[in-house]
């Protein structure tokens, strides 16, 4: 496969390559296409989560806000996030 990409792109791979944080132009672009990867995996779960709640608000299955049960268990999640680091 030959790629052409735009010139201030090239210097940044040169840049990545001649820093020592990758070994070759390939590395610096396979990386690039594992983020790209991610991001669209990422992307596509969230798509689908909200058609799934477009779908519940579509059936009716809804429940009210509650604001206080949110901040819980935001806290309660950082505090798991914390205690792994």
């Amino acid at each position: 496969m030959s790629v052409t990409i735009p010139a201030e792109f090239e210097s940044f791979v040169e840049r990545a390559v001649a820093s020592g944080r990758y070994r070759s132009e390939d590395e610096v672009f396979a990386n690039a296409l594992r983020l790209l990867s991610e991001r669209e995996r990422r992307w596509l779960a969230l798509r689908d989560d909200i058609q799934v709640g477009l779908d519940d608000i579509e059936s009716g299955d809804v429940a009210p806000l509650d604001v206080e049960d949110v901040k819980q268990r935001g806290r309660q999640r950082l505090a798991e996030r914390i205690a792994r680091s």
